[in-house]
């Protein structure tokens, strides 16, 4: 072999050696972040045997999703500043670790309070997933080029919440709604191995923050003092909060307004669903060309025709199963334009608090969500005028919340 042809051979070696890991940490990133859905959306198609199995009501049930939300919201709170202090690396590990033994505490739940405890900690644990990724992807990008990565991961997590109810169905088939938990367990152990095995850790010693009460309360403040991070959380949450009306109520409203089985919803859920996969999509190709607040904006007058929508349907008596659909449809896909684009947005001016921004932003949608969840069965029925009227008003709020507070926002691209 002559000498000049060795660097021909090794070059392309040692880059498809890169690309190899980039897409294994890719992939990781993937499996971790739809933990998240999968541990909330796998058992929906069940909740009504739930409810007979454990003896129950409707409403302990719904307090099932509930703690999954508080255990969320109080994961991400908490795992933002750990990561900003030790890495990113060890929590996740971590809350891996935790979600496992608490789908398997799920699996052995022979009462409501049981499950609900459980269910708080597979929720918690989940949370960790969700700081990570996006601290992660804060630590090696910023500005549009972050947008445009939260954007893929968006589009490609927001598979999981079409495929989890479809697996959940198809596991029911099998077996009793334990199969979905033994599911959850055997999900989150591959998870784990991916982690172990691909995740490096992005935050160097020396950009790392202190462990204190005093610096996490002081990292908060900083963070909450930003207004327009605050008016994008509660923006965010009120748009998550209507998917967690239409998670909360649908699989009631469905099944007993319209006679659907367990399988026949989990079929409608990721018809709707996958229009909100699909808005994700377009909202990363048009990131292309058009700003993240340009595009927020759009996602924005999108959750105003939806509630539009919604309130007309109503109004005209209108409930049958198509227009009920093509209704939730319009209303869960406009996440797939405003929560990319927010957690963009909202992450811009805080690098070096990265997880507890992010940590936050999830907090705001968790928080909302648990709150929301319960309010859907006590104030307004687990019926499709109920749950459709409850998304209206969050949707409707978020429009103009949203609209008002970013009016001055111009839109750069990098």
């Amino acid at each position: 072999m002559r000498r000049d042809e060795e660097p021909r051979l090794t070059r392309p070696l040692w880059r498809v050696t890169l690309a190899e890991m980039k897409k294994r940490q890719a992939a990781t990133l993937v499996g971790i972040s739809s933990l998240g859905p999968f541990q909330f959306d796998t058992y929906l198609p069940a909740l009504p045997a739930l409810m007979l199995f454990l003896h129950t009501s409707d409403t302990m049930v719904q307090l099932t999703i509930t703690a999954s939300l508080l255990g969320m919201a109080a994961g991400q709170l908490f795992v933002g500043p750990i990561t900003d202090a030790v890495g990113r690396r060890r929590p996740l590990i971590i809350a891996l670790i935790v979600f496992i033994a608490s789908a398997i505490a799920c699996l052995l739940a022979n009462s409501v309070e049981w499950m609900i405890f459980a269910r708080f900690a597979l929720g918690f644990s989940s949370a960790g997933g969700f700081v990570i990724n996006n601290a992660f992807i804060r630590d090696n990008a910023s500005g549009q080029e972050a947008a445009r990565l939260y954007s893929t991961q968006a589009t490609i997590s927001s598979l999981a919440p079409v495929v989890a109810p479809l697996v959940g169905g198809q596991l029911l088939l099998i077996g009793d709604w334990h199969i979905v938990f033994i599911f959850l367990a055997l999900l989150g152990a591959v998870v784990l191995a991916m982690a172990v095995i691909n995740m490096p850790e992005s935050l160097p010693r020396e950009r790392r923050n202190a462990l204190t009460f005093g610096a996490t309360f002081s990292s908060w403040r900083f963070v909450l003092s930003d207004r327009r991070f605050v008016s994008l959380a509660l923006t965010n949450g009120l748009i998550f909060g209507q998917i967690c009306v239409f998670i909360a109520g649908a699989p009631f409203s469905l099944e007993n307004d319209f006679h659907l089985t367990p399988t026949e919803y989990t079929y409608a859920f990721a018809t709707v669903t996958f229009l909100m996969f699909s808005a994700s999509s377009l909202n990363r190709i048009l990131l292309k060309r058009y700003s993240s607040i340009t595009m927020l904006r759009y996602g924005l007058i999108h959750a105003g025709i939806a509630a539009a929508y919604l309130t007309a349907m109503n109004a005209f008596g209108a409930t049958y199963l198509p227009a009920v659909l093509l209704g939730f449809a319009l209303a869960v896909s406009s996440i797939g334009f405003c929560s990319a684009n927010i957690m963009g947005l909202g992450m811009r001016d805080h690098g070096e608090r990265a997880g507890v921004a992010a940590g936050l932003l999830g907090f705001s949608n968790s928080i909302v969500g648990a709150i929301v969840a319960p309010i859907t069965s006590l104030l307004f029925g687990l019926h499709v005028i109920g749950v459709t009227t409850f998304m209206s008003l969050l949707l409707a709020t978020a429009t103009l919340l949203g609209l008002f507070s970013l009016r001055k926002e111009v839109g750069v691209m990098h």
